[in-house]
């Protein structure tokens, strides 16, 4: 079958007939059988791993989109109120829009982590990576390698 040698006769034991003229033979086609499949295997497996990586990638970036809508809503609200009324006016801490937007901070950060990991699924090299995120490489793989 992969020489193209003839088969040799059959024996008289029965059993099925013979696909290969040689161990050698089957052998040969063995291996470039499991050649031929390996890198479809880890083709497929990085597909997937990608696949995984931009759903969670996703999901960060809705988390982040809804947090960011919600403080625009509350800032929008406040302006409809008379100014009196407004954040400025009323005693508590000075510093109440920088407290909103601090965990926007922290989801727009793990957005930014979920890019790269789906990034590096996709087959990205830090070198590539670090150089999108004005960093050196060394500090891109610190800071991001899971």
């Amino acid at each position: 079958m992969n020489c193209e040698a003839p088969l040799p006769p059959p024996t008289g034991r029965g059993g099925r007939p013979r696909k290969y003229c040689s161990d050698a033979c089957r052998w040969a086609f063995g291996r470039t059988r499991a050649r031929r499949w390996r890198p479809l295997t880890q083709r497929h497996q990085r597909q997937d791993d990608t696949r995984k990586q931009r759903r969670h990638l996703r999901d960060q970036a809705e988390h982040l989109a809804q947090a960011a809508g919600k403080l625009a809503l509350d800032l929008h609200a406040e302006d409809l109120v008379a100014p009196t009324q407004q954040t400025g006016w009323k005693p508590g801490p000075i510093a109440g829009y920088t407290a909103a937007a601090l965990p926007l901070l922290a989801q727009a950060r793990a957005v930014l982590a979920a890019a790269v990991t789906a990034d590096r699924a996709a087959g990205a090299t830090w070198d590539e990576i670090a150089a999108v995120l004005d960093v050196s490489p060394d500090t891109a793989v610190r800071r991001y390698r899971a």
